[in-house]
């Protein structure tokens, strides 16, 4: 409210609202960065607006302790099973998806310390270590004979994890190779330390597809796993001597990880339009945002910079004029193209504008309104709205510069999310003409 009283009361705060022509096209995202993921993902997601999609993840395992001993003294060690165990904590897409899931033992490791980009392949060792058909069910409990104290175990019930036998009773040598690899290992040597261990095991690689001889999998499903979870890893059941033990090779914060994406838009919708320009093509409604680093909206800032001076009664913002305009508040709303869900995926929660370089490299260090409390990006009533105030004063103020505008997905490495949007975003501008 600062000053308003020294205004003209009939040149306070005029407001503009209208939906504007901005030079807008969907262009493929950069490979992000993809390391120490806040969600590790497996599954495909398929529509015929986006094609198909598909997600993988990387991961090193890790003794929980060093020094660890398997047997006792002058004890034989016998194979009972070796498990992969994945906590799961949530999912996009159709339950009644049928997945195929097939996990390999990779090399190189994943380390923690280094940078991997989200198209990067995975290097395995070979053939995978084993191969199932999975059903996700919320809430299913099942029962799992852990050792005790005795030989014969007990029962515990557990809940949200996928497990798999990697052993080799579905026939993949692989697994009963890797089981009996780790079984041998020594304690002065390969479980001395971690260090150690990495040298010994590299860690896995986990990916699932749809089933391609399942007669319904709808939309596909993405599975997701939280890396802190404490159930991600492998389970090496055996015996020593008459007694039953488990060694525990987990996930653990200081492990390397890394999600993998993959995306073929040969049959999609997407396909036809990008690269198409809205300027230049009228019959372009809609624009493309997937995360992942998939596809991402461009606007051209030049454009946006001729609409606000170009704009009915706003030709006096050009500085020869002798006339200035203060911008008090500024929103650019972008509207959800569809009226419902792709599928059952969601759009994303939130969106970000950012500006680019001159490499079409996403830079939100550019974007002056991004911290402030008012620049949201949230999707509400079909719409998302970002708060650009400081941008349009500065855009005013010194020109495009060559930055174009990207709409792109918040956190676009825990999920497969996608929307389309309108090419028509809605300019919601207040300001104060002063002579």
């Amino acid at each position: 409210m600062l000053g308003l009283d020294l205004l003209p009361e009939n040149n306070r705060f005029p407001t503009i609202t209208d939906s504007v022509e901005l030079v807008g096209s969907t262009v493929m995202e950069d490979s992000l960065q993809s390391q120490l993921p806040s969600a590790l993902l497996m599954g495909e997601l398929t529509d015929p607006y986006f094609g198909k999609s598909s997600a993988s993840f990387a991961f090193q395992v890790l003794p929980t302790s060093e020094n660890i001993r398997l047997s006792d003294p002058d004890s034989t060690l016998t194979l009972d099973s070796l498990i992969l165990s994945i906590s799961l904590a949530g999912y996009q897409g159709d339950t009644n998806t049928t997945l195929l899931v097939r996990a390999h033992e990779i090399s190189p490791t994943v380390s923690s310390s280094k940078v991997y980009y989200s198209r990067d392949p995975v290097r395995t060792t070979g053939t995978p270590l084993a191969v199932r058909n999975f059903r996700y069910r919320s809430g299913l409990v099942q029962p799992i004979n852990e050792p005790a104290d005795t030989s014969a175990g007990t029962v515990v019930n557990v809940s949200g994890v996928f497990r798999m036998r990697l052993d080799g009773q579905d026939a993949n040598t692989e697994g009963s190779n890797l089981a009996n690899k780790l079984l041998n290992g020594r304690d002065s040597v390969e479980y001395r330390n971690a260090d150690a261990f990495i040298q010994f095991f590299k860690g896995l690689w986990v990916e699932a597809i749809m089933h391609p001889d399942a007669i319904n999998n709808g939309t596909g499903l993405l599975l997701q796993s939280n890396p802190l979870a404490t159930k991600t890893g492998l389970y090496l059941y055996y015996r020593s001597g008459s007694k039953r033990r488990r060694l525990d090779l987990m996930l653990r914060p200081v492990s390397g990880s890394r999600n993998v994406f993959r995306f073929d838009y040969a049959e999609s919708t997407l396909m036809k339009d990008l690269h198409q320009h809205s300027g230049s093509d009228s019959s372009l409604k809609v624009s493309y945002v997937q995360a992942g680093s998939g596809v991402k909206t461009r606007l051209s800032s030049d454009s946006l910079y001729r609409v606000l001076r170009n704009r009915s009664g706003m030709d006096s913002i050009s500085p020869a004029t002798g006339n200035r305009w203060v911008i008090h508040q500024a929103t650019l709303e972008f509207e959800n193209a569809d009226t419902t869900a792709l599928g059952k995926i969601a759009p994303p929660a939130q969106l970000f504008l950012v500006p680019l370089d001159s490499q079409g490299r996403n830079m939100a260090s550019l974007m002056p309104d991004l911290f402030e409390s008012y620049y949201d990006g949230y999707f509400r009533n079909g719409r998302y709205k970002f708060g650009v105030t400081r941008y349009l004063q500065k855009l005013m103020a010194e020109g495009p510069k060559g930055y174009d505008l990207a709409v792109i997905p918040g956190n676009p490495m825990g999920n497969l999310a996608r929307v389309r949007l309108k090419t028509k975003p809605r300019l919601r501008i207040t300001y104060t003409r002063i002579p």
